[in-house]
């Protein structure tokens, strides 16, 4: 009996598929599967090739790497690679997996250096770990904190060097391995080394809090799935709305959000990146500050006043362009635009650290330029299949009786595929990218914008100075709003150069096999002119070039993280009073 049981359980044991790895042809498949993608819809190709000298055609060098992987995470990681060599925040490469690990504390680049920036008290009470905000970060595990954030950059490119770097030293102690194919090859603790503001060498033992099931190796067999199909009236929709997404997708690493309990016990999230997306300021504003908006869940955006060397100032943070509600959002910034105009001298308006959005940015333009305007326009990289799908969407929108505007954005957007591919150009010449979303009468696709009135003729835009803050997370739409600004030349741009992420964004599979997945920028965001830099060809592009601050201000440095911005927003305070004084 013994031995009968014995045999029975061999027999079963060995029916049970074993795991094994993708076979070597299907790693090759589905990596051809990738660059394909890249090849047909990729919009900044030939940019990339002239700005960057990087060639996502040619793939001698890659496909000899993915043949002689060893293993799936040999392969994810040459497959992440490729993808991220493209320095493209908007393109990235994601792994099938939902692990996390979490070390309980976060850093940012400051001055050059990885700096403390918050820590979970629950995780590290005080009296065994005096941490301090500001302590710097200088080794993990015996590896210098440099030699780590170059190697976590390799997997995730971004349109900004140094937004490049402060992603990678974000995940010193925050790993996805959606993004990072290693990420689980960790032990339950690490050792980390800082120095303090007395200049002191302190080590400690952190613990890792891991989540989710990590990847380790992928079945040759692929795995089905079914996918929801959606209403002919959101099929319609479908082209038109990945050519007007401007916002990093909602799977990035950059949008997670963490909890810290501090030692009060209050629990506060913090994003990836200190107001990455987040409605209210990451800094402190002047103590005599008067909040309008930001006490409430359903407040779009963050308003006030406060008063600096005897001039009202006026305050507005956008955290994003893409609101819950369009309608809300506009009924607010009205609200706000109509009580600026009678109750301020200036205006400051906040984008860093924005995630970006849709066309509900051009309304918000109309509440600031008085004038008719210039909003921007896209080119497309030019196939059979994308004249072929906006084709489709255009019979069946002029069937389903469709919006005037949808009909007569989808025949422009035809009209031009149609003759690019006739004169076998790469891309399509200048698209215009918005119409209004604000209820109203239709407006046709246009470059060029008149200011916004009321029915009785009045101007809706705020005419006082204003100056806009933008750093290198105003990615996306959060790129495109300030460029706009600046080449409407409605007022200064205040802060760093912005992230490069210039085209609208959509998700697509990355080969059957693997399961992965993949962001791809369609298209390149046109300016109205061309932008000259020490590090770019000139171009009209905001891709890679990004938004070059008309008055530079950090606030990456370490007084401002210690001190809460004070500095920052005494700087920028001192640039919106000059501005105005400029106007008397």
């Amino acid at each position: 009996m013994k031995n009968l049981l014995l045999s029975t359980l061999v027999v079963v044991t060995m029916a049970l598929p074993a795991l094994s790895q993708m076979t070597s042809q299907q790693r090759e498949f589905d990596f051809d599967v990738l660059a394909s993608l890249y090849a047909k819809r990729y919009g900044p190709a030939n940019w990339k090739l002239q700005a960057l000298g990087v060639n996502i055609f040619d793939l001698r060098a890659w496909k000899a790497r993915v043949r002689a992987a060893k293993s799936d995470l040999e392969y994810y990681e040459i497959a992440s690679e490729y993808v991220a060599s493209f320095q493209d925040g908007h393109s990235t490469y994601r792994l099938p997996s939902n692990f996390f690990a979490d070390l309980g504390i976060a850093v940012d680049i400051y001055e050059g250096k990885v700096l403390l920036e918050a820590w979970n008290t629950a995780i590290y009470p005080r009296a065994d770990f005096p941490f301090a905000l500001g302590d710097e970060l200088v080794s993990l595990d015996g590896k210098p904190v440099s030699e780590l954030i170059d190697t976590f950059s390799k997997h995730r490119g971004f349109g900004n060097p140094r937004g490049a770097r402060r992603l990678a030293a974000e995940q010193l102690t925050f790993r996805s391995q959606s993004v990072n194919p290693r990420a689980h090859e960790i032990g339950d603790t690490s050792e980390a080394e800082f120095i303090d503001a007395a200049g002191e060498r302190k080590k400690y033992t952190l613990k890792w809090t891991k989540t989710g099931t990590p990847i380790i190796q992928n079945s040759p067999v692929p795995s089905p799935f079914s996918a929801q199909r959606s209403s002919a009236q959101q099929e319609i929709m479908k082209p038109l709305e990945d050519l007007r997404n401007w916002a990093v997708p909602e799977t990035d690493l950059l949008l997670a959000r963490r909890l810290f309990e501090q030692e009060d016990g209050e629990v506060v999230e913090k994003s990836f990146v200190l107001g990455y997306g987040a409605r209210n300021p990451y800094y402190q504003l002047p103590p005599n500050f008067q909040i309008r908006l930001g006490r409430l869940a359903t407040d779009t955006f963050y308003s006030g006043t406060y008063s600096y060397e005897g001039l009202r100032i006026g305050y507005l943070r956008i955290p994003n362009f893409s609101p819950t509600s369009a309608a809300a959002a506009l009924a607010q910034l009205d609200a706000e635009m109509t009580f600026f105009k009678a109750n301020t001298d200036g205006l400051v308006i906040d984008v860093s650290r924005n995630t970006g959005g849709g066309c509900i940015g051009l309304d918000y333009a109309q509440r600031l330029l008085p004038e008719q305007f210039y909003f921007f326009g896209e080119q497309l990289r030019p196939t059979q299949s994308l004249l072929i799908s906006f084709s489709n969407s255009l019979r069946i929108a002029e069937l389903l009786r469709a919006e005037t505007w949808v009909i007569e954005t989808y025949k422009f957007i035809v009209a031009e595929l149609e003759s690019a591919l006739k004169a076998n150009r790469a891309m399509t010449g200048p698209l215009p990218a918005c119409s209004s979303v604000a209820p109203g009468p239709f407006l046709a696709p246009t470059l060029n914008n008149l200011p916004l009135r009321t029915p009785d003729g009045s101007l809706v835009a705020y005419t006082k100075p204003i100056i806009f803050l933008a750093d290198e997370f105003s990615v996306s739409f959060g790129d495109i709003f300030p460029a706009m600004m600046q080449d409407n030349r409605r007022g200064p741009i205040v802060g760093m150069r912005t992230g490069g992420l210039g085209g609208s964004v959509s998700s697509w599979p990355a080969g059957f096999f693997s399961e992965a997945t993949s962001s791809n920028t369609n298209s390149l965001v046109l300016r109205r002119d061309n932008i000259v830099s020490s590090e770019f060809p000139t171009a009209p592009y905001i891709e890679n070039i990004g938004v070059r601050p008309d008055i530079e201000l950090d606030y990456m440095t370490k007084e401002n993280l210690v001190r809460r911005g004070a500095p920052f927003v005494d700087a920028f305070s001192k640039i919106i009073v000059e501005e105005i004084r400029k106007k008397q």
